[in-house]
C-alpha cells in the first residue's frame, strides 16, 4: 500500500441507535450470549486495526434512549456524534465538516464480522481509482462496505433530496448519475455472498454468536475466514436466519417490486402477485 493513501485522512462512522423493533437494544447486547463483549465492540475493535490513518465516530441520535450508547462511548473513549433521528444523513455531514477527513466509511452497528483487509483494500482501491464513492460486492450481507470521498458528502447539501434520501445516506449518490461510482469485489467463496451476518432478528443474533463464539476461542479466527471456516465445517448452521428478510434501499418502486415478489412466491400470496403482474410498476 502506498504510504501517501495511508496518510489520506479516513473517518470510520458507524451508525447506531438503541431502537429495533425486532431486537431492541441489540448493538450492546453480549455477542456472543454469556459473554461480556458487546456486539458494537467487535466493530470498533477491528476497525482499530486499520492500517490507514482514521478516527472512529458513532453517529447516533439525540432521542432519550440513545443515552446508554453515548455512556458506552464515553465509558470506552470512542467519538460520537448526536443529530437527527431519521435524518441520517446531517449526522454524516455534521461529521464530515467536523474534521479534515479525505474520505467517510459508512458501517452500520448491526453488522459485526468486520475483515478489516477487505475493508483497508476497499479504501485503498477509492484513493487510487479516485472514485467519488466505492462498494464492495459479493460478500455475505452484513459484510460489505461503503466508501465516500468527503467532496461527495458535502456536495449532496446542493441538491434537494428527499427524506429516504436522507435516511439512506449515500441512495442518491447512487442512483443519480451524478457521481464516479466503483465497486470492489474481492475473492472468495462465492457460496459465501448468499449468507445474512447481519443482526436484526432474534435468528440473526443466534447464528451471530455461534459464529464468534469460535473467534473467542481462536483469535486468528476473524472476517471472511472465520465465515469461511465455519461454512465449511457446519453449513447447516446457515440456515438458522435463511429466511429472514432483508430490506433494500430501492430508488423506484419496480426495484422495490422486484425484491419483494419472490417473498410473496415463497409464501404463495397468489392474489397479491395477480394483482401486482396485472399493474404496470411506476418509476
Amino acid at each position: 500500500m502506498a504510504d501517501g493513501l495511508l496518510n489520506k485522512k479516513v473517518a470510520f462512522i458507524i451508525q447506531a441507535r438503541m431502537q429495533s423493533t425486532r431486537l431492541p437494544g441489540k448493538i450492546l447486547l453480549p455477542l456472543p450470549l454469556g459473554s461480556g463483549k458487546p456486539l458494537l465492540s467487535w466493530i470498533i475493535d477491528e476497525v482499530k486495526k486499520s492500517k490507514h490513518t482514521a478516527e472512529i465516530i458513532i453517529a447516533t441520535s439525540v432521542n432519550p434512549e440513545n443515552d446508554v450508547l453515548v455512556s458506552f462511548c464515553e465509558q470506552n473513549n470512542v467519538g460520537y456524534f448526536r443529530g437527527e433521528e431519521d435524518d441520517v444523513l446531517s449526522r454524516f455531514t455534521a461529521i464530515a465538516k467536523s474534521g479534515d477527513y479525505d474520505c467517510i466509511v459508512r458501517l452500520t452497528a448491526d453488522n459485526p464480522i468486520i475483515d478489516i483487509s477487505i475493508l483497508d483494500d476497499t479504501i485503498t482501491e477509492h484513493f487510487s481509482k479516485a472514485n467519488d464513492y466505492t462498494s464492495t460486492a459479493g460478500l455475505p450481507t452484513g459484510m460489505n462496505f461503503e466508501v465516500i470521498s468527503t467532496a461527495t458528502l458535502l456536495d449532496l447539501e446542493n441538491y434537494s433530496l428527499t427524506a429516504t434520501d436522507r435516511e439512506h445516506v449515500t441512495l442518491f449518490v447512487r442512483s443519480s448519475g451524478k457521481y464516479s461510482l466503483g465497486v470492489f469485489t474481492p475473492a472468495i467463496n462465492p457460496l459465501l455472498k448468499t449468507l445474512r451476518l447481519t443482526v436484526d432478528y432474534p435468528s440473526d443474533y443466534a447464528l451471530l454468536s455461534s459464529i464468534l463464539a469460535q473467534s473467542v476461542l481462536d483469535e486468528n479466527q476473524k472476517g471472511i475466514k472465520l465465515v469461511a471456516q465455519t461454512f465449511h465445517l457446519y453449513p447447516w448452521l446457515f440456515e438458522t436466519n435463511a429466511s429472514n428478510f432483508q430490506k433494500g434501499n430501492y430508488a423506484t418502486l419496480a426495484e422495490e417490486l422486484a425484491h419483494v415478489k419472490p417473498i410473496l412466491e415463497q409464501y404463495e400470496f397468489k392474489k397479491v402477485l395477480s394483482l401486482l403482474d396485472s399493474k404496470t410498476p411506476q418509476n
